[in-house]
């Protein structure tokens, strides 16, 4: 069979990536109408499968431990920034001994670099690696600078943070991501059908009663592929 419609394999798209994208399709279908495309019975069942996928991604995305997690996630950063000021007040300091400390500190932080841009695990491992080095080779400097209360606090923050993100990875299994998994497969696979009837429709039809319809998906797919 001739294929007519751009292939894509729309399970690399992220979950909202991959609901945008059927939704966009859900709208060609009913611009065009079920009917003209003679998929009368495979649109109510693409619609039935959107909605579901809407219903869970809809707990997903309220999920109050999300939410905690992120607000934890702005704590811990805000101790970072605390820390990093209290060393750059060290680092102005007159006394050549705190001056020289702050230098010291100074070769820790351009190895961690900008902790708060990176990823989540790059934050928390980042710290931990911080918090060891401050209260080891570098505990004296921290004490000159008194930066040990910060430092405690971070450490603290950074945490509460991954006891957080342990019990989202304990509560994973009473989420609704494995329901997602399987409305994912389901509606893909309607959606491959959706468009193979077309295109076998079109074969034996002619393609011309079909090729607006086969434009704008195209343009679409090849939208999302880039």
């Amino acid at each position: 069979m001739k294929r007519q419609f751009v292939r894509f394999d729309v399970r690399l798209l992220r979950n909202e990536e991959w609901f945008n994208f059927h939704v966009e399709t859900k709208g060609y279908i009913l611009r065009f109408t079920a009917e003209w495309l003679k998929i009368e019975e495979l649109a109510p069942k693409f619609a039935n499968l959107l909605q579901m996928a809407d219903n869970i991604l809809e707990v997903i995305r309220k999920s109050a431990l999300t939410k905690e997690i992120q607000r934890l996630d702005a704590v811990r950063k805000k101790s970072f920034r605390a820390l990093k000021a209290g060393w750059k007040v060290g680092m102005l300091d007159t006394n050549p001994a705190k001056h020289a400390a702050g230098e010291r500190l100074l070769i820790m932080f351009q190895h961690f670099g900008n902790l708060p841009a990176k990823s989540y695990n790059e934050v928390t491992g980042g710290i931990v690696n911080m918090v060891e080095d401050l209260r080891g080779k570098y505990a004296a400097d921290v004490e000159l600078l008194n930066l040990a209360e910060v430092t405690d606090r971070l450490d603290a923050d950074n945490n509460a943070f991954e006891a957080a993100i342990m019990k989202r990875n304990e509560e994973a299994a009473e989420r609704p991501d494995d329901k997602l998994i399987k409305v994912r497969y389901d509606l893909d696979r309607c959606y491959l059908d959706i468009l193979e009837r077309i295109e076998a429709l079109a074969l034996i039809e002619g393609v011309e009663h079909y090729e607006g319809f086969i434009r704008v998906m195209n343009a679409n797919i090849e939208r999302y592929k880039r």
